[in-house]
């Protein structure tokens, strides 16, 4: 039995999600409407980059499908990426620690799981391509983002602008940030491993 569903369907409901707005902030420009006349492509923003939000994510290739929910913390101002998740597997804590990386993009990870067929948590630490980046405030201008247009994203109201990097020169990412700057969601495509990675957020608590 795929319990997954049922996990998804707990952690919306304990969390109250609504979709994420932010009524304070200005809508985007007609400019930005791909085939208007006035169209004019825009520079990338800075974003907000201390957040906590809930997310989910789904991973596949030829040889597996998985997905998983919960909730990441983002904090440049430490370097670390923490992803609390859960999924038919079992249980899940990721810390990503960004001040240590490799020469070849490699991330130090701890991860502690507990599995449904376990009977203790089980800790691992090693250096992994992480799936949850690290979005700096100048992510997107220091990747030289290219806007990819206005599209709707599920727990969002209206449109979000969607911008295209290629993550460390190798990985095609694309970004999706609302009219207040904050990143609601991301997908790539690893392409050694032929995977495509599919993140939304939603009840997003902006720190910056």
């Amino acid at each position: 039995m795929n319990s997954f569903p049922l996990l998804l369907t707990l952690l919306i409901a304990s969390s109250g999600v609504t979709a994420t707005k932010f009524p304070s902030c200005a809508p985007f420009p007609s400019s930005l409407i791909e085939f208007s006349s006035g169209f004019k492509e825009p520079l990338a923003p800075l974003v907000r980059d201390e957040y906590t939000a809930n997310f989910i994510q789904h991973k596949w290739n030829r040889n597996l499908s998985h997905i998983t929910a919960g909730y990441i913390s983002n904090s440049p101002s430490v370097g670390i990426v923490v992803a609390d998740e859960a999924s038919d597997s079992g249980l899940a804590s990721s810390l990503f620690n960004y001040a240590n990386t490799t020469q070849d993009g490699l991330v130090d990870n701890t991860l502690k799981s507990y599995s449904s067929n376990s009977s203790a948590v089980e800790v691992w630490r090693g250096y992994v391509n992480s799936g949850f980046p690290l979005f700096s405030q100048d992510f997107l201008v220091t990747n030289n983002a290219i806007f990819g247009g206005l599209v709707k994203r599920r727990f969002n109201e209206g449109y979000v602008a969607s911008w295209n990097i290629m993550y460390q020169g190798a990985i095609p990412v694309t970004v999706y940030v609302n009219n207040c700057n904050c990143v609601v969601g991301y997908d790539f495509f690893a392409t050694g491993e032929r995977t495509k990675v599919i993140t939304e957020y939603f009840n997003i608590q902006s720190k910056s």
